[in-house]
């Protein structure tokens, strides 16, 4: 019986890869996807740098960098190979090098898109990819947002107790910034927490224009 073999592939930005990052993408490669019905499954790591070139197998793997620069490594590349019980493969590979990223996905198992999708995934969580980074930074941007204006509201109450006695006209403007402050905290920590759903958004979008 023929094997068909499907492909799947990503690239991203090239970033700086260190020696602590290379150890955690090799141990959750060698427990990624524990449910599938492999037969065997072996992780492997290949380093190139001028003159040198080092290669390690198993979940000690990541060391493979070892014995490198890491200012003149060339190409690295960390490899998945999932074969089933029919002795078919499903192969995901990792490669870094200076002017890119990519993560590749080689299957004849059926599991390919499930293992291309849950590994895009792991990249975008280990900060690896671009994605992944962004989504880093959003989220932190948000945060920051958020606690901006906790401070406004924080600062407008306590500058709100300080006036009461100074006459109940300064109370209600106190009163009017403390509200001003409070109604973007809370809309933007609903919506931080709660993204709205991209629907919504395309509706709110279209209502604008």
């Amino acid at each position: 019986m023929t094997n068909i073999r499907t492909q799947y592939k990503e690239v991203y930005a090239p970033r700086t890869i260190s020696k602590g990052l290379l150890k955690a993408l090799v141990e959750a490669l060698v427990d990624f996807k524990p449910g599938l019905p492999t037969a065997s499954r072996k992780i492997k790591a290949r380093a190139i740098s001028p003159g040198k070139t080092t290669e390690l197998e198993g979940p000690e793997s990541w060391k493979v960098t070892d014995p490198h620069s890491l200012a003149e490594l060339e190409h690295l590349r960390v490899e998945l190979f999932l074969a089933s019980a029919e002795h078919r493969r499903c192969e995901l590979h990792v490669e870094f090098r200076g002017g890119h990223i990519s993560l590749s996905v080689s299957d004849e198992t059926g599991w390919g898109k499930s293992v291309f999708e849950d590994a895009l995934n792991l990249l975008g969580s280990l900060g690896i990819s671009s994605k992944g980074l962004n989504e880093r930074l959003r989220r932190a941007y948000g945060l920051l947002d958020i606690f901006q204006n906790v401070l406004l509201v924080l600062s407008v109450a306590v500058f709100a107790v300080w006036v009461t006695g100074k006459g109940i006209s300064y109370l209600y403007a106190c009163l009017a910034l403390f509200i001003a402050g409070v109604m973007p905290a809370m809309i933007r920590s609903f919506h931080f927490f709660s993204p709205p759903k991209l629907e919504l958004v395309k509706a709110l979008v279209a209502f604008v224009w």
